[in-house]
């Protein structure tokens, strides 16, 4: 039963990106010290990141805590519930979260519901991106990408094998819009002002390319802006890859659909969106109205320029996940931060006024314009019809999201940050917070090794799809192996150097686990321990007793925690 019923009406918004933060903001706002309306927000973090300064945390320029805000403190008047949402009952008007251990669904019910869910990564089609590729849409992205650049640094500077040193010092970018832009511009001045430091790397080392699918990068521009967004960062060495697509990643490639093969170690795919999962089953199932765009149907909400669901009292939508009918009579509003909070201020207004039973207002908004930062103090922008590039863009660009930042201490915090970076180097300090030995699959292409002669095995592979073949230097080909089954298993043993080699003879995707990884597998999970204890036996006799159990055969103890970081919650021990 709603709590609508016992006087007081409930809105829940899901989603704590700037569509839902700022509604709730806004509406509580509005709300003042109102007790017949309660707002609750839901979000599977309990912080707010400011997106547009991403880049620049990747490429150290920025704090990463410094472009957070806890959600907390800046809708402090809302209800918070950090949780996940599982599904939606449209007919008790109730949303079904998991929090906690997440062994159990909660409801949450409401009377008006606001969708705020933006996109999500989704590489389908482009086998291997989503295991060897690296996005740029969470701080958990930023902080990764920087830490795996100067690995790439750290490594290439010892690295004695020229195509190895190469792939190390390739930087590949896929997605000519803002985000790949801007992290292919704050990558290059990460590695150029980290160099210093690298005295056997030098600049002509090291080799940018951004890969984009269009004529032009940054699409959303004015072509001037665009043309000289390209010739700043092609003056800085950084190659562009137009009209191409991605069709694979590996480990050590980017695979184009023209046949193009880039090597490279360092792959940031800031292409391939889906909607967000709850978005999309609302949309297939609630019987939502989809917005369509030139007639072709979108996966988001179509909605009227009041923000509410077309046909459906009680629901809203804002921001990515939302089709909202552009205040200049042409087309939709652009999924872009500026646009989700004014279509915030809006929805919180009509929500109030749908509560109280007034007339709801429309959409009114004019964007002032567009703003793309290149790094090494250069960008291009467009405010209120002027055009601007190169240094005093860059000004406009960190003046205006300064300004737009939230907080005063954050922005305190970010302006110190960057009057630092203007006199001293750049922090060349590679934090490793993740586990290393972990379970992961990888992508392989046709005749691309997976494991070669002579190297230290320390690792298991299962193939999952595709196929590979074993060969030795000295006694050709041995085996082929196909689906399910397994290879490197002597590495379990001990370590030792690989008495073989494999290749991909088609495209394969193969699970790989570390030696911990595996030994708490077969330790906490006995049909495992039999069933590689039989293969054991049978490849390799003289290295296993019969009869003896395998993990009493293996050199190093298991450990119990590595079995519930590799397990889903229904298979974790007790």
């Amino acid at each position: 039963m709603n709590d609508s019923v016992r006087g007081t009406t409930r809105v829940v918004i899901l989603g704590g990106g700037f569509a839902g933060v700022y509604t709730a903001k806004y509406l509580t706002e509005l709300l003042g010290g109102r007790k017949d309306v309660e707002v609750e927000l839901l979000s599977e973090q309990n912080y707010f990141v400011f997106q547009p300064l991403l880049p620049e945390v990747a490429a150290g320029g920025i704090a990463a805590t410094h472009v957070v805000n806890p959600i907390r403190e800046l809708v402090p008047r809302a209800r918070f519930r950090c949780c996940s949402v599982s599904s939606l009952d449209l007919a008790q008007r109730r949303v079904l979260v998991s929090q906690g251990e997440g062994l159990e669904l909660v409801e949450v019910p409401y009377d008006h519901l606001v969708f705020c869910l933006g996109k999500v990564s989704h590489f389908a089609g482009m086998p291997g991106v989503a295991e060897h590729g690296l996005a740029m849409k969470e701080l958990s992205d930023a902080f990764r990408l920087r830490n795996h650049v100067l690995r790439c640094l750290e490594l290439a500077d010892i690295e004695t094998e020229p195509d190895a040193r190469r792939a190390l010092l390739s930087f590949v970018v896929a997605g000519g819009g803002f985000s790949g832009v801007e992290t292919i511009g704050e990558l290059a001045e990460l590695v150029a002002r980290s160099l210093r430091y690298f005295p056997r790397i030098s600049p002509g080392d090291v080799r940018f390319q951004l890969i984009h699918a269009q004529a032009r990068i940054l699409p959303e521009m004015p072509e001037p802006l665009s043309a000289a967004a390209r010739q700043i960062l092609e003056r800085r060495g950084i190659e562009m890859v137009l009209e191409a697509r991605v069709r694979a990643a590996t480990p050590g490639s980017v695979y184009l659909h023209d046949g193009r093969v880039l090597e490279t170690r360092t792959f940031v795919c800031t292409v391939g969106t889906a909607p967000n999962p709850i978005v999309q089953l609302a949309l297939e199932q609630g019987g939502f109205a989809r917005a369509e765009l030139g007639g072709r149907p979108l996966s988001a909400f179509a909605t009227e320029p009041t923000l509410q669901c077309q046909g459906r009292p009680g629901y809203w939508a804002v921001g990515d996940c939302a089709g909202v009918p552009s205040p200049s009579g042409q087309g939709l509003c652009p999924p872009t931060a500026q646009f989700a909070i004014r279509q915030a201020k809006t929805c919180a207004r009509n929500l109030l006024a749908a509560i109280d039973g007034k007339p709801l207002v429309q959409l009114q908004f004019r964007a002032f314009g567009s703003l793309a930062s290149l790094g090494q103090r250069s960008a291009v922008a467009e405010l209120f019809g002027l055009r601007l590039s190169g240094f005093w863009a860059w000004f406009a660009w960190r003046t205006v999201y300064l300004a737009k930042l939230p907080g005063w201490v954050r922005r305190l915090r970010v302006a110190l940050d960057w009057t630092l970076d203007l006199f001293f180097p750049r922090d060349i300090t590679q934090l490793q917070v993740l586990r290393q030995e972990r379970l992961h699959v990888h992508h392989y292409e046709p005749g691309e090794a997976i494991v070669r002669q002579g190297q230290v095995g320390r690792e298991l592979y299962l193939i999952l799809r595709g196929e590979v073949q074993v060969s030795s230097h000295g006694g050709g080909s041995l085996v082929r192996l196909g689906p399910r089954e397994v290879f490197g298993e002597r590495a379990l043993l001990e370590d030792t150097l690989r008495n073989a080699s494999v290749h991909a003879t088609q495209a394969a995707d193969v699970l790989v686990l570390s030696r911990a990884d595996f030994q708490a597998l077969v330790h906490n999970l006995p049909v495992l321990n039999d069933y590689f204890g039989e293969l054991l036996r049978a490849r390799h006799p003289d290295r296993m007793a019969r009869g003896e159990p395998l993990t009493r055969q293996l050199s190093v103890t298991p450990e119990p925690p590595a079995l519930e970081r590799a397990l889903p919650l229904e298979l974790r021990p007790n």
